[in-house]
């Protein structure tokens, strides 16, 4: 049996396409092997999203085509697209280089025998199809939760970002696919799911949108429990969060993209909401999930960004209730119209604004850990030794440090928490 071994870079999204592809080439007579150990078959799911992810990618195909210079070696996933001419130039171009979207699935592009050749076998891309299928289940083995692609693809062309021209146009999953998916997901013991896309907000199938969505799958029965990948702010968040609302099941966890706390910023980000639409959104949001833990990405030192912008952006941030702030100094990418904007503060400045932020998000993340000693959080245990750990439903770590009986992983468990950390970290005691 040909072994295959698997490195993904970048997003939940990647680590949901890796697990199609796993689950496909185990269906056509493949072992998986963890990345490192010998095996014919060797798959690099890349990322594009940044100049250094791209980096990221060349330095782990140079080490894999170093280390096994016998193995089949394809490049998959958004840099596969976006830099093709480039990967099969060069010492160590892969053997199959697969852009976005897959034309078939992976077991029908390798050529049998998988032979080494001096250059690269570059497909052409698929189609971009809205109502799309995924064939089988996605493979997330040693996991208890599973991403549940449902969307690919924007529209929006945020001026710093690549993703449009790496996964084409929106679409979105067709609906009873989705929903087979789930099912089958739950019959394998997951008692996560987490709904994954570019832009899940942005989906709509058969008159169904996000809000419907979840409605669906909630109606698929107890036991478990879904959890929104990153979503953007937009018309559907009031209905979803009225979901979310109505149900236990669906976790107090938004992660709503800021990017910056100005408008003049936003603006020429192109972003599609103002500061305050923005702060309208997650107050209504705060009000109706209690408990809910607000998590923001936010960029550095775009090309515009003044001390008067860096500083209202900052005034901004101390007075939201975030739990969970990203921060990140802006990195040109080639392809996007920022790369060619003026005005980028110097990398010195952008990393010293970038280190003032991410204190100010420790210091929330940790004063919203501290409110909730006392109280009961439920947590999927993922960890057993040497103490149970896992995650609430609000995305906080929790370790056990009491029990009066073995707790196995892949449980949802009680537990009263007595003591909080730093960087999210709580321990409690396990209730009956």
């Amino acid at each position: 049996m040909p072994r295959v071994s698997f490195y993904t870079l970048g997003c939940r999204l990647n680590q949901a396409d890796t697990g199609h592809v796993a689950d496909d080439l185990q269906r056509h007579g493949y072992e998986l092997a963890p990345w490192g150990e010998t095996a014919e078959l060797l798959v690099v799911n890349s990322c594009a999203v940044t100049g250094t992810a791209s980096q990221k990618t060349r330095q782990v195909l140079r080490q894999a085509r170093r280390r096994f210079p016998e193995a089949f070696l394809v490049l998959m996933g958004c840099d596969a697209t976006v830099d093709s001419k480039t990967w099969a130039e060069g010492p160590t171009v892969p053997d199959l280089i697969v852009p976005n979207p897959r034309p078939a699935p992976l077991s029908e592009l390798l050529p049998a025998g998988l032979p080494r050749a001096a250059t690269s076998l570059r497909v052409a891309p698929g189609t971009p199809e809205d109502g799309f299928v995924i064939p089988g289940v996605s493979d997330y083995s040693e996991r208890t939760r599973a991403n549940l692609k449902v969307q690919d693809g924007c529209d929006f062309f945020c001026s710093y970002c690549i993703v449009p021209h790496t996964r084409g146009r929106a679409r979105s999953r067709a609906l009873a696919d989705v929903l087979r998916e789930a099912e089958e997901l739950l019959a394998r013991g997951y008692r996560e799911l987490v709904l994954s896309g570019v832009n899940i907000t942005s989906y709509s199938h058969d008159g169904v949108d996000l809000a419907g969505l979840l409605e669906k799958l909630l109606a698929l029965g107890p036991g478990f429990r879904l959890r929104l990948g990153s979503a953007e702010p937009g018309p559907v968040l009031p209905r979803v969060v009225e979901v979310m609302a109505s149900s236990s099941q669906l976790c107090r966890f938004l992660h709503l993209p800021l990017q910056y706390g100005e408008d003049e910023l936003l603006r020429r980000m192109r972003r599609r909401y103002s500061v305050a639409e923005y702060e309208a959104l997650t107050m209504l949001a705060m009000e109706r999930l209690p408990g809910l833990c607000l998590g923001a990405d936010v960029i550095v030192g775009f090309p515009g960004e003044t001390a008067e912008s860096f500083a209202t952006t900052k005034a901004f941030i101390e007075r939201m209730p975030f739990g969970l702030l990203h921060v990140f100094v802006y990195s040109p990418r080639q392809g996007t119209a920022a790369a060619k904007m003026p005005g980028r503060p110097s990398k010195a400045l952008a990393e010293e604004r970038s280190t003032e932020l991410i204190a100010l998000g420790e210091a929330k993340a940790r004063a919203f850990a501290e409110q909730h000693v006392g109280k009961t959080l439920e947590v999927l245990i993922e960890e057993e030794q040497p103490q149970p750990r896992g995650w609430s439903d609000n995305y906080l770590q929790v370790t056990i440090t009491e029990q009066t009986a073995p707790i196995a992983v892949n449980t949802l468990q009680r537990v009263l928490i007595t003591a909080a950390g730093d960087k999210r970290q709580l321990t409690g005691h396990a209730l009956p």
